[in-house]
């Protein structure tokens, strides 16, 4: 379908306006797993509208939605556990459709209907793309509280905010003055996408923050500072190194495709190498990194590099947990920045190494049902907290 069908649809569907004929071809279009990236986008939209947003706040509508998750797993009779690279599915997205039909039944029935959907003690949201942009004066905009197009022009830079959730720097050829800075940042449960003035793409992961020029000077490099974890696809341009700086660590590179994780509860920094070339520095160590290949800065400062699956590093970028034999305190940090949660262990910490993928769009609990299948972990949920015990 082309998007702007593919869009109408969706929104007739929500509102109840699709014949019972039509709902059901609309919902095994879904299943058949066509256009799946293309949907997942228009849902984000969905979501993001200002109405929608402000129905999603409400916990009475959050236990429809939840609902609506479980029925659709019975109604299409699919697996909540997934081998380790089979995680691509389109099962969220489904979910996020019969999520949305239950919104939009609960919202126009709402005048005729006084019994309201019941309470609910506990609700834990995913992520969704959101990230607050803080410009050089100090400003601040929330861009999910944002419109679509342009947000600010000035001195020949114009920062505009995409319909598929992306924010983008466009320079003119004549633009003078000082550098500016400007900052991306997330919190726990937001990711975004950003597009800087040299073409290069950075995903920005929950709990982040990048800062980057406005635009780069033409003599010098390309600089960039990172806390918590992004994935970048830089522009090629080998006059002008691209250089990301953390804490303890820089990245130089000409042109390529790499993520790096510097989250300060991780054990280390690590930098994983999709394609091309980038040198790993810290101090008085040097690293040339092939693709497929990870470095790791530990807490020591010793600086090493080893060869990786590179598919479970970035699968955040796909919306996706993936887990390749990771313990148990690794798999629960990426569920407490991306649900916003906090957990508590209890009792003695498992050895178990965990495998697999699953959906960040998928409802916690059914995250954390996956890793109490291998008999080693169980949780309790508590409000906002998950504790883990043996």
């Amino acid at each position: 379908m082309e998007k702007e069908t593919l869009q109408y649809t969706l929104r007739q569907y929500i509102h109840g306006k699709l014949s019972e004929e039509d709902s059901r071809k609309f919902l095994s279009y879904i299943k058949s797993g066509k256009d799946s990236i293309l949907l997942q986008e228009i849902i984000q939209e969905v979501l993001d509208d200002p109405i929608d947003q402000y129905l999603l706040d409400d916990p009475a509508i959050l236990a429809v939605l939840d609902s609506a998750w479980d029925q659709l797993d019975h109604h299409i009779n699919k697996s909540e556990i997934k081998l380790l690279r089979s995680w691509k599915r389109i099962g969220a997205i489904a979910a996020s459709i019969i999520g949305l039909l239950a919104i939009g039944q609960w919202f126009f029935n709402a005048e005729t209907d006084n019994s309201a959907p019941p309470a609910i003690q506990h609700v834990i949201s995913p992520g969704k793309q959101s990230a607050t942009l803080t410009l050089a004066n100090g400003k601040q905009i929330h861009l999910h509280e944002t419109r679509n197009g342009r947000i600010v022009e000035e001195s020949g830079i114009r920062i505009s905010k995409t319909t598929d959730g992306q924010l983008i720097y466009e320079v003119s050829s004549n633009t003078q003055g000082e550098i500016e800075q400007n900052t991306l940042s997330t919190t726990k449960g937001e990711c975004y996408r950003i597009k800087l003035p040299d073409g290069t793409q950075v995903w920005l992961n929950a709990a982040s923050s990048l800062r980057y020029p406005v635009r780069f000077s033409k003599g010098g490099n390309r600089t960039v500072v990172l806390t918590g974890e992004a994935y970048f696809e830089v522009a090629k341009d080998s006059k002008h190194p691209f250089i990301v700086k953390t804490a303890n660590q820089e990245v130089k590179v000409l042109g390529t495709h790499f993520n790096v994780n510097s989250y300060a509860d991780e054990s280390a920094v690590q930098t994983t190498l999709l394609e091309g070339r980038v040198q790993v520095s810290s101090h008085n160590q040097k690293l040339l990194l092939a693709p497929g290949e990870q470095s790791s800065l530990t807490a020591h400062g010793m600086l090493k590099s080893h060869p990786i699956d590179t598919a479970p590093v970035i699968a955040w970028t796909n919306n996706e947990f993936m887990f390749d034999g990771d313990d148990i305190e690794s798999v629960m940090r990426k569920v407490a920045r991306w649900y916003n949660v906090e957990v508590i262990y209890q009792g003695k910490k498992t050895t178990e190494k965990f495998g697999g993928g699953i959906s960040r769009f998928d409802d916690v609990q059914k995250v954390l049902r996956l890793l109490e299948k291998t008999g080693a972990v169980h949780f309790r949920i508590d409000g906002k907290k998950i504790h883990v015990l043996p």
